[in-house]
């Protein structure tokens, strides 16, 4: 038996499911930073809002902050709480006509002089 063609064979059937694995596994992980990006930067507005929270234009100065690193967003400030909900699309590298949407939605306040930021 000649067996010099089995291997190239093996190669050519796996090759292909290595580069969707891989491509999926790069826009996962690209997907995944973008939305640690957009948390990262909401909660230094929300702990930016926190320790100015004497200012009464507060909330337009959150919202001038995160449209200008994130994009627009909802914000609500009251003597005690800073909400921010953000939405966008996250579009796919390879795909063009494919989108995921990213909701987040966060609250922060003081308690006990430490500022808590959490998900909503």
């Amino acid at each position: 038996m000649n067996n010099k063609g089995q291997s190239l064979v093996v190669f050519v059937i796996i090759l292909p499911i290595i580069l969707i694995l891989s491509t999926m596994i790069w826009e996962i992980g690209n997907l995944q930073i973008t939305k640690s990006k957009y948390e990262s930067r909401i909660k230094d507005a929300i702990k930016y809002g926190i320790k100015h929270n004497e200012d009464p234009e507060i909330k337009t100065k959150i919202e001038e902050l995160l449209k200008q690193n994130v994009g627009i967003c909802e914000v609500s400030a009251s003597a005690d709480k800073i909400k921010v909900k953000f939405e966008t699309t996250y579009k796919y590298m390879y795909e063009k006509y494919q989108e995921i949407r990213i909701k987040i939605s966060m609250v922060g306040y003081k308690e006990n002089e430490k500022i808590i930021i959490k998900k909503e």
